[in-house]
């Protein structure tokens, strides 16, 4: 039996328009919500919050459009993507793990962006329609590339709802220096690829205004950023998409001549900048471990082998890596190692180390399909898809941009829906009557959850950003969102515990002191985290004052023996 769909959904359906709106708030303004944060990763910066809630309602009309078209259309390439994630899946099912609402989050994001991938095949885009969002990413750029050079030369001119970054550093609003490097990369190589359309011989001269100005601060970002990766990317990616659109490209050789002309003065107004890339490179040839990158992956490699087949567990990073720094720290006292890290500054290295041979073999499968999609394009489209993927997916092997920016996630995930839409499969769906309600009820109730969750975990990173911010010891300040947020929980949770311990010692609290190291000393066996031992040494130091402190001081040495406050303390230790 078939069934019609009522038209009473048709103001969420206007395919075309939708997809323009959602992509184009997605790439402008959600990174632009900025809200004072607790720094980090993932929900703790707040311009990720909001491009999930944007996600979120845009996989959500996906499935509005799946049903009202009953028909589902995917990328032939899925089932490579979808090896990866279940193998993630099945991996948690058959082995403890030790952090589950940090697993839960991270098979999360994944499968939400692979949603996410899904949803764009269920809109009938337009070649006209791509060209624009194209170009409201060109636009994105500009804009990003603009607040960076703002905050290169006259940061106190940015309102206050703008990061002014004192330290006259170009990040916009993303935190670190390379992300916004590789977003700026990506935009520059993806503007080549826009020049290179058929329909750009339709725009006007005030388009191609903007892709020049865009075009040009993006390159002297990049350049005075210092940015190694964002550089490289340049280096590799603007050759490649040259080479591969050379017979489209060739037709705008004017326009070329003026943005290779800007591009040069760009990298001249930069130039302190590319002198700094270039130290940091003349750094690696160095003798030993002078930059910290060689030693986070010497460790790394370490690691792998000690447990190539399996790996230390999901969750189990830093518990496993302590041990393995500290000892590396002992061999190579004078090496560049960061006090703590999170990730190996590796994606492959990362999922390597906590499942071993089999993450890799997922990571393989994922490759594989976009390698065979990138080839069956031929070069002329492929190399240029190659080009446009290049900057971020380098980015994964040196940093962790997709934990840093969603921004990121989700725009690496547009570009291989460009590259997969000449590879689609379409499967026609018989919904009955009681089937199409329940795909509309379902989609209706993620909506809501959705919106839900990320307008409280919003309110929840403010409310904890609040509670950190205050310096006297005595004001204890509720956290009845961040406690009852699901992510935002075990942060919260510690964050409270250390603030009871500080009013304890304050009012000479025994019991409440003593409650607090029975908790740290059960939370540092799964996860060491160094503020911990640094707490647990307050406890030591006032529950046993004769000791000095040296049991939870001898406990953090060895897992952190490069901070030196240990190190000076325990020399008064027998």
């Amino acid at each position: 039996m078939s069934y019609t769909k009522p038209h009473s959904y048709s103001f969420i359906l206007n395919t075309n328009r939708q997809y323009i709106l959602y992509l184009g708030f997605l790439c402008l303004l959600s990174p632009i919500y900025s809200t004072p944060s607790i720094g980090g990763t993932g929900f703790s910066l707040s311009f990720n919050i909001s491009a999930w809630l944007i996600a979120t309602w845009f996989i959500v009309i996906g499935l509005f459009l799946l049903s009202k078209n009953k028909h589902l259309s995917i990328p032939r390439n899925l089932p490579y993507l979808l090896f990866f994630p279940c193998i993630i899946i099945i991996s948690g099912l058959l082995t403890e793990i030790n952090q589950p609402i940090s697993w839960l989050f991270r098979v999360l994001y994944i499968f939400g962006g692979l949603f996410f991938l899904i949803s764009l095949f269920q809109f009938s885009i337009a070649v006209a329609t791509l060209d624009r969002l194209l170009f409201i990413f060109i636009i994105a750029m500009g804009l990003h590339a603009v607040i960076g050079a703002i905050q290169i030369n006259a940061p106190d001119l940015l309102p206050n709802w703008v990061p002014k970054q004192r330290d006259f550093v170009p990040r916009s609003f993303f935190q670190q220096i390379n992300a916004h490097a590789s977003f700026l990369a990506t935009g520059v190589i993806t503007s080549l690829y826009y020049i290179s359309r058929p329909n750009f011989k339709f725009n006007s001269l005030f388009f191609k205004l903007i892709i020049i100005i865009s075009f040009s601060l993006a390159i002297y970002i990049i350049t005075a950023s210092g940015s190694r990766i964002g550089f490289l990317s340049l280096l590799i990616g603007v050759p490649l998409i040259l080479w591969a659109r050379y017979k489209l490209l060739r037709k705008q050789k004017k326009l070329l001549g003026v943005l290779f002309i800007s591009s040069l003065l760009s990298v001249t107004a930069g130039q302190a900048g590319l002198i700094q890339t270039v130290d940091k490179v003349a750094r690696l040839k160095m003798e030993g471990y002078s930059d910290a990158r060689w030693s986070i992956y010497s460790i790394s490699t370490e690691l792998i082998k000690n447990k190539p087949l399996t790996g230390h567990g999901i969750g189990n990073f830093l518990k496993a890596w302590n041990p393995q720094a500290a000892n590396f720290y002992l061999n190579h006292p004078n090496a560049s190692l960061p006090l703590f890290i999170g990730h190996p500054h590796n994606e492959i290295f990362f999922w390597m180390i906590e499942l071993g041979l089999v993450a890799l073999v997922g990571i393989l499968g994922v490759i594989l399909g976009i390698s065979k999609a990138l080839y069956y394009c031929g070069f002329q489209r492929g190399g240029a898809y190659a080009a446009m993927l290049l900057p971020i997916s380098l980015h994964t092997q040196v940093e962790h941009p997709f934990y840093v920016s969603s921004i990121h996630w989700f725009l690496w995930l547009f570009l291989l829906f460009i590259l997969f839409k000449h590879q689609t499969k379409r499967y026609i769906l018989n919904l009955s009557s009681s089937a199409f309600h329940l795909m509309q009820s379902t989609t209706i109730i993620i909506a809501i959850i959705g919106t839900w969750f990320f307008i409280n975990t919003a309110q929840a990173q403010v409310e904890l950003k609040l509670f950190l911010s205050s310096n006297k010891v005595e004001h204890n300040a509720p956290l009845y969102l961040a406690l009852n947020n699901l992510y935002f929980r075990p942060i919260a949770e510690q964050y409270a515990m250390r603030k009871t311990l500080y009013l304890s010692i304050y009012t000479k609290n025994r019991p409440q002191i003593e409650a607090y190291e029975k908790w740290a000393k059960l939370k540092i066996k799964n996860k060491p985290d160094f503020n911990i031992y640094d707490t647990l040494v307050l406890t030591s130091n006032f529950l046993r004052p004769e000791g000095n402190g040296c049991d939870a001081l001898s406990a953090g040495l060895l897992q952190y023996p490069q901070y030196e406050p240990f190190q000076k303390a325990h020399l008064n230790c027998r």
